[in-house]
């Protein structure tokens, strides 16, 4: 890399917002839920990367995480424990306001080494698509074996 004095930074190649049924929120709304994909990608390069969360009022999170609403797909064995990673709660709904904060991840996570770092560091906040690969290669090179699942039983 010719520029690895000054390091790898990342920008927002495109802030894509998933409404369901296609109902967006009205600015200040308090009650709402927005499915966000984040793709980011090294500066001067096209490509970019998946983070994937949710966005919701703390309204909308007692109603889509209530025990008899949760998705067994996203609960744990045994169906008690059901982690939530890549959420965010927001008081009143502003796309300029979540903007902003994804510009502050940003900037507190970059520069660093190479990508797979600076996209680590944000995946501590939102989930990146390529966080296992990341892992398993750290794995690989300490000589040891790729990681196991959190979410499913090994027969």
């Amino acid at each position: 890399m010719d520029d690895m004095a000054d390091g790898t930074s990342v920008e927002i190649k495109s802030v894509i917002l998933h409404w369901p049924y296609g109902r967006e929120a009205d600015h200040g709304s308090t009650d709402f839920r927005v499915g966000v994909q984040v793709l980011m990608g090294e500066i001067g390069h096209d490509a970019g990367d998946s983070f994937d969360l949710v966005v919701c009022s703390p309204s909308k999170l007692t109603e889509i995480y209530a025990p008899d609403g949760w998705n067994v797909d996203e609960v744990l064995p045994g169906g008690n424990v059901l982690p939530v990673t890549g959420l965010w709660l927001m008081r009143t709904w502003s796309e300029a306001d979540l903007r902003g904060a994804l510009d502050r991840l940003v900037t507190a996570c970059s520069p660093g080494p190479d990508f797979a770092i600076v996209a680590a560091r944000m995946g501590r906040v939102i989930p990146w698509e390529y966080d296992y690969r990341f892992d398993d290669r750290q794995n690989e090179e300490a000589g040891l074996p790729p990681l196991r699942s959190f979410w499913h039983d090994h027969g």
